[in-house]
Order: C-alpha cells, then sequence, then structure tokens
C-alpha cells in the first residue's frame, strides 16, 4: 500500500506523504517560482497545487475528511 496522501481533485492527486504538511500538490506542476497564479487570474491552466481549479475546487479520496478540505464525496450519516 502506498505512503503517498490519497487526496484527489479532477485527474490530479497529491504526491506528498500522508499526514504531511501544507497543501496537497502533484508533481506535475512545471511553473517554478510562478506558482501559484495571482488571484486575479480566471482561468486556473495549472491545477497542481492552489488555487488548483479555483475556489470552488473540491476533493475525493480516503485522506480529504482528515485534511477538512471540501469534498466532492458525500458525508456518511452516522
Amino acid at each position: 500500500m502506498s505512503d503517498l496522501c490519497r487526496v484527489y481533485w479532477g485527474s490530479h492527486g497529491c504526491d506528498l506523504r500522508r499526514g504531511h504538511e501544507g497543501p496537497c500538490e502533484c508533481d506535475c506542476c512545471e511553473c517554478g517560482p510562478g506558482h501559484p497564479v495571482s488571484p486575479e487570474i480566471t482561468e486556473y491552466l495549472c491545477v497542481a497545487k492552489p488555487p488548483y481549479y479555483g475556489p470552488d475546487t473540491l476533493f475525493y479520496g480516503e485522506d480529504v475528511e482528515a485534511r477538512g478540505l471540501p469534498s466532492s464525496e458525500p458525508l456518511e450519516e452516522p
């Protein structure tokens, strides 16, 4: 079983170890220091790091709830 964080958004997934500090990120970003993009930009061309797909990004996967991220999966009833 993988030690990687189990958080996904769109077709991307976090490439950091489970329990990592800071935001989730995919290793496909080649923006360099220009990432993240400025808040004035409304089209998100690189979604590997925040702001991902923008403020309405929803995440899925086993670690979403533990990381406090907005989920695309319905919450289970107790």
